[in-house]
């Protein structure tokens, strides 16, 4: 149901006395007369102006989508302002109606710009979502430079969560954080160093051959603070670690120490790779990076910029020829999926109370034979990523995706050409939406940057 909005207005004058219709509207022998449709309009709008807050939100989460609570919220300025200022409203709007997926962005070309590819999905689509792209800034020209015909097109995804898309051009020395739907948003940082392109060109760096070696870049972002960010570098050398780190509040790195990793440094020299670190996943705040003998998993949590080592959850015969990616649960717990054959596993991260510590715990096995006879699916099946409690899949010929919560196989979309790197975009929550206090107070009547 759309509702209309009028500005508040004053209620019309009574009519002349010598108004042929008030004679009319007194004389019993006359039909009444026809109602004024700007009347009727004006206690519309008054009827919707004095609608409360909580009244608001109780029918916000009725409505079937982020899309279409973001297209009614921006209707007034009250309206915007129930959504914004009631942190409980979205957590449970976001219990009731998960964030849709918009679609993929992928790198087909490494001399030209991010490809997007829109969800299909199943059944009748969301009318408001295809607003979204429609409005959206989905070709990412925000990144060509106006002054240069010929500027350099390298821009490669490292990261994409909460609405925004980490990119690096190594060409240029750029790092840009882009999000598609407030494309004004843009921002363009430096790198806190150079690496050659023979280097950055593939994601492990496993074709450059100078140390230290570039291992990956990451994006630490909140729903809950969207205009606040850091940017997480990584790399390393022979047996050391080296993280810098960007903030959004200083808008400078800072480059920690070098630290040095026990379970490398006393592996024997002999056999030994400078390629042991694989690049890193992200989930809850800490940074997976998986050894390249598959016997360890280094991890960085982001919140105390602490490194520590522990054995890969899952066995190095289980890791030959399996596909496997970690990511989160719809609760942001960490979680690790992988394919054998025609099975998929499950881990997921949970405090183990009798150790006192965060422990990796299998949690189940979904044999998904049946369902790719039905949906003809006949080649190898890899993970792309987990986001939001879906496991990302991709075979040569589809993309698809498994609900941890139903443990349901759905095809998204046909793919006629095999991608190297394959980014799900899901809609966040827009920063015009969150909060109406500090930072905020900026993009609060600035519906640009929605």
């Amino acid at each position: 149901m759309e509702v209309g909005f009028t500005a508040r207005r004053p209620s019309p004058p009574p009519p002349p006395a010598g108004d042929a219709t008030a004679c009319r509207s007194s004389d019993p022998t006359q039909p009444p007369p026809a109602k004024s449709r700007k009347i009727s309009s004006y206690y519309a709008a008054a009827a919707i102006d004095s609608l409360g807050e909580d009244l608001l939100r109780c029918i916000f989460l009725r409505l079937p989508s982020l899309a279409t609570l973001v297209s009614a919220a921006l209707t007034c300025r009250a309206w915007r302002a129930a959504v914004a200022s009631s942190s409980s409203f979205r957590r449970r709007f976001r219990e009731l109606h998960p964030a849709p997926l918009l679609g993929f962005f992928c790198d087909p070309d490494p001399h030209d710009l991010p490809v997007f590819l829109p969800a299909h999905g199943h059944g009748r689509r969301d009318r408001d979502v295809l607003a979204a792209i429609r409005g959206g800034e989905f070709l990412l020209t925000g990144l060509l430079d106006p002054d240069s015909n010929d500027g350099p097109l390298r821009w490669r995804i490292y990261d994409c969560r909460d609405g925004y898309l980490l990119l690096m051009n190594s060409d240029a020395g750029l790092l840009a954080i882009v999000n598609p739907l407030a494309p004004r948003m843009t921002e363009f940082i430096d790198m806190p160093v150079r690496i050659d392109n023979s280097n950055a060109d593939d994601a492990a760096g496993q074709n450059g051959s100078a140390l230290p070696i570039f291992l990956g870049v990451h994006l630490i972002s909140s729903e809950e603070d969207p205009m606040s960010f850091r940017l997480v570098w990584l790399r390393h050398d022979e047996s050391r670690v080296q993280a810098s780190v960007w903030s959004s509040d200083t808008r400078n790195w800072c480059v920690l120490p070098w630290v040095n990793i026990k379970a490398r440094s006393s592996t024997p020299q002999e056999g030994r790779s400078k390629y042991w670190l694989l690049p890193g996943m992200q989930a809850d705040g800490i940074l997976f990076c998986p050894f390249e003998n598959g016997k360890h998993m280094l991890m960085l949590d982001t919140d105390t910029m602490e490194f520590s080592v522990h054995r890969h959850p899952i066995s190095s015969k289980v890791q030959q020829g399996c596909s496997s990616a970690v990511g989160e649960t719809q609760d942001g717990i960490p979680c690790i999926a992988y394919v054998t054959r025609v099975n998929i596993g499950l881990l997921i991260r949970r405090l183990d109370k009798k150790r006192g510590v965060q422990r990796w715990k299998f949690l189940d096995s979904i044999n998904f034979d049946e369902a790719a006879d039905q949906l003809g699916i006949h080649d190898r099946l890899d993970v792309v990523t987990i986001k939001n409690g879906f496991v990302y899949l991709a075979t040569e010929g589809m993309i698809l995706s498994l609900c941890l919560e139903t443990k349901k196989l759905d095809k998204l979309l046909p793919m006629s050409f095999q991608f190297p790197h394959l980014h799900p975009y899901v809609m966040a929550w827009p920063p015009a939406l969150v909060g109406n206090y500090g930072r905020f107070a900026v993009v609060q009547d600035d519906l640009s940057t929605i």
